[in-house]
């Protein structure tokens, strides 16, 4: 049997806590515990001495105890009285004592939530799920336990994980759920395993034989005794490299129990023995060190039953075990304990002879037996784990609804963020479209610019090539007149002042088709159609060009021949048309200029042909390529024909003759209009 009770000290203070390591370092840590800087210093001191005392000697605990809960309270120091309380009820259960030792637990938790000590919290559930364990109150003893285990699991600390599921591994072992025992005991190994904290005062190996012996004794058991001495023998080990001696005796205990097992009680007492040993060094009145006793006890008697011949002499060890164990259990209220060494107590009086106490302790171990082991027992902790669970999953519905209510509340805001980019989305789109706009107007505007300086500059070119001769014909003849005024007759003066005269009126009505043309070439300025007669076309050219000497012009048109245009962009193309033909006749004899009118389906033809020296591709370069540039001397009569005769629709053509000369045709679109 196993009757081991584990109690964790508080492991995380602000105190160090010490491990024993002889009276020499007792001694020395009093001798300067006057001198010491300040309170804090002091209290720590306490701490250290009353730890060391508490299984030595616990009216030395108890002094050094009062002295650090003087010096905590002087300070208001809420962890140090909480610490404090801890070594009060450490030294209650030396004692044995439970009561008080629970009542201290309970003042030390209250602390430690106070401050919000979450570790020191689940340390003190666990320190009260011990004390419960061994007033065998396991329905207390298991919600203890399982909240060390969730605010571990809260934590994500291992050690304590390892702790809790240790615990509540014991206490369905007792309750022999070997089932829950089993998983709750490898849940504690897995912890510890990954567990390996350097801010404790022991490292995974000291932790792990503790749930390694849970399973060797559920394996033990269940009769599977290969499985029981393999864990055993292996948390065995890891005592001895980790020097724990309190954890090897348990150990040695357990592996005893396996011995008693199968019926080997020499090796069973062998075993035991050694774990005595330790327990006389660590702890003679503790509860594990009455464990032992009573075990040996049971060893004892069960030896005395195999061998006849020396019965009397092994009955009276085991009576003198046993008696001392249910003894020291009782003092200290360790009712399991009590009842298996009364059991095997009541045995060996009846070997003895002696009924009547016999009678008296097999009937205790039946009352404390169905108090402690009954079902209804085991149902309350059902029960109360039923109900952990079901709080548990209450908190995880209430974080759940939370979570949902943030995520919603996340979807709002993600929509409204949303929203907003897209309406900052649309006014960066609308900005950029005005700007694009803008920029097109812009563009528009500069284009206009553009050509209103190119009119500018073929206004001025025109003005230069069409208004300058006129003007060097009037300034010769005034020249001539001032230089020789007798070389011309009465009859040949009258005669030139008639061609200055006629030339000036041509002068102006040029100027008339210049500046036509220019107001062509401003924005929006377009034709104004109108019905022409040929005839009145023909009339203005027989006006402008008389005949002369060198050149005679002539015209041929059908009857009646009309069109549909703008008389005075047509009229200007037929003037630059037939003042072209003009120079090109100026230095030839006989020069003939013909302009012939006719209709061909729905279209008015116009011609105009000389018998001149024709003209080249480069000079007639002007008459279909716009970006052709002007010049005041070279092909700006072609320019203005162009320009014109783009404006009116009208298509002009150049055929050159068989024998020379030139012939520009233009087909006036009359049905389809303009």
């Amino acid at each position: 049997m196993r009757y081991t009770i584990f109690l964790i000290l508080l492991l995380y203070s602000l105190f160090a806590q010490a491990q024993k390591e002889g009276q020499a370092l007792v001694d020395s840590e009093v001798s300067v515990l006057s001198k010491a800087p300040n309170d804090s210093m002091r209290a720590r001191i306490c701490n250290k001495v009353c730890i060391y005392y508490q299984d030595v000697n616990t009216d030395s605990a108890l002094k050094y105890a009062d002295m650090g809960m003087a010096l905590a309270s002087r300070m208001n120091w809420t962890r140090g009285i909480a610490v404090f309380n801890i070594n009060y009820a450490n030294i209650f259960t030396t004692r044995g004592q439970l009561d008080s030792a629970l009542n201290r637990h309970r003042k030390a938790l209250d602390l430690f939530i106070k401050i919000n000590d979450s570790f020191n919290i689940a340390a003190s559930n666990n320190n009260l799920g011990t004390i419960a364990k061994a007033k065998s109150d396991f329905v207390a003893a298991a919600r203890y336990f399982m909240n060390t285990l969730e605010i571990g699991k809260a934590r994500k600390d291992n050690f304590l994980i390892g702790l809790g599921a240790e615990n509540l591994g014991l206490v369905y072992r007792y309750q022999e759920d070997y089932a829950k025992g089993l998983d709750y005991a490898r849940q504690s190994v897995a912890a510890y395993t990954l567990s390996y904290r350097l801010d404790t005062l022991s490292d995974n190996q000291d932790h792990l034989p503790g749930p390694l012996g849970i399973i060797g004794d559920i394996y033990l058991h269940l009769h599977k005794d290969d499985s029981a001495i393999y864990y055993y023998r292996k948390a065995l080990a890891l005592t001895r490299v980790s020097g724990n001696k309190l954890k090897e005796a348990t150990i040695l205990n357990s592996i005893a129990e396996y011995y008693s097992g199968r019926q080997d009680y020499p090796n069973a007492i062998k075993y035991g023995l050694e774990a005595k040993k330790i327990w006389d060094v660590t702890g003679p009145s503790s509860e594990d060190a009455i464990n032992t006793m009573g075990i040996l006890g049971y060893y004892y008697l069960q030896l005395a039953k195999q061998a006849p011949d020396g019965r009397e002499k092994l009955l009276q060890q085991a009576t003198a075990y046993l008696e001392e164990a249910v003894q020291k259990s009782g003092t200290k209220s360790i009712k399991t304990a009590q009842s298996e060494f009364q059991a095997s107590l009541a045995e060996a009086y009846a070997l003895s002879g002696n009924y009547k106490d016999a009678y008296l302790n097999y009937k205790s171990y039946q009352e404390i037996k169905d108090s402690v082991y009954s079902q209804e027992n085991k149902n309350k902790i059902a029960a109360a784990m039923s109900k952990l669970e079901l709080d548990k999953k209450n908190t995880e519905i209430a974080l759940n609804k939370a979570t949902i209510t943030n995520q919603h509340r996340e979807e709002l805001f993600l929509t409204i963020g949303l929203i907003l980019l897209a309406v900052i989305g649309g006014l960066l789109y609308r900005q950029s479209l005005i700007r694009k706009r803008n920029n097109t107007t812009l563009l528009v505007l500069n284009n206009e610019l553009d050509e209103a300086n190119k009119v500018k500059a073929k206004f001025f070119g025109i003005l230069s090539h069409d208004l300058r001769s006129p003007i060097a014909n009037l300034i010769n003849f005034l020249q001539l007149q001032k230089r020789r005024p007798g070389l011309l007759s009465e009859e040949q003066i009258t005669l030139r002042e008639k061609k200055i005269t006629d030339s000036a009126s041509l002068l102006l009505e040029t100027m008339e088709a210049m500046l036509l043309w220019s107001k062509g070439q401003m924005e929006h300025f377009k034709p104004s159609l109108s019905v022409v007669p040929v005839e009145n076309l023909f009339a203005y050219l027989r006006k402008n060009f008389p005949d002369t000497d060198q050149i005679v012009l002539s015209f041929s048109a059908a009857d009646n021949l009309d069109l549909r245009t703008d008389e005075h962009y047509l009229q200007t193309i037929m003037y630059n048309l037939t003042a072209n033909a003009t120079k090109a006749l100026r230095q030839k004899t006989g020069g003939q200029i013909t302009w012939k009118a006719w209709r061909e389906q729905s279209d008015v033809f116009l011609s105009i042909s000389d018998n001149g020296p024709g003209a080249s591709d480069e000079q007639l370069k002007a008459l279909y390529d716009e970006s052709v540039p002007s010049g005041a001397r070279t092909g700006l009569g072609l320019h203005i024909i162009r320009d014109l005769a783009k404006a009116i629709g009208c298509m002009v053509t150049y055929n050159p003759g068989n024998s020379g000369g030139a012939e520009f045709v233009l087909r006036m679109p009359v049905k389809r209009g303009l």
